[in-house]
C-alpha cells in the first residue's frame, strides 16, 4: 500500500502521540497507590502500545521507517 506524503506525516504525528500517551500512562501507573488504578493505567498503556504497533506497521507497509519511541 502506498502512502502519500501527507498520510505519512499524519501517521508519524499520531505515532508520536501514542508514544507520549504510553509514557504518561506508565508514569501514572508507577505513581498509583491503589492496585486497581495501577492496573487500569497499565491496561490503557498496553492499548496505546497496540495502537502504536498498528501505526508502525502501516508506515512500514507504506515503505517508511517509523519514528522511534523517545
Amino acid at each position: 500500500m502506498e502512502l502519500t506524503n501527507k498520510e505519512k506525516i499524519l501517521l508519524e504525528d499520531q505515532l508520536k502521540t501514542e508514544y507520549m500517551c504510553m509514557n504518561k500512562y506508565r508514569a501514572y501507573a508507577a505513581q498509583a497507590v491503589d492496585p486497581e488504578i495501577k492496573y487500569l493505567f497499565d491496561m490503557v498503556a498496553k492499548q496505546e502500545e497496540q495502537h502504536a504497533n498498528t501505526i508502525k506497521m502501516l508506515l512500514q507497509q507504506g515503505g517508511f521507517n517509523p519514528p522511534k519511541q523517545q
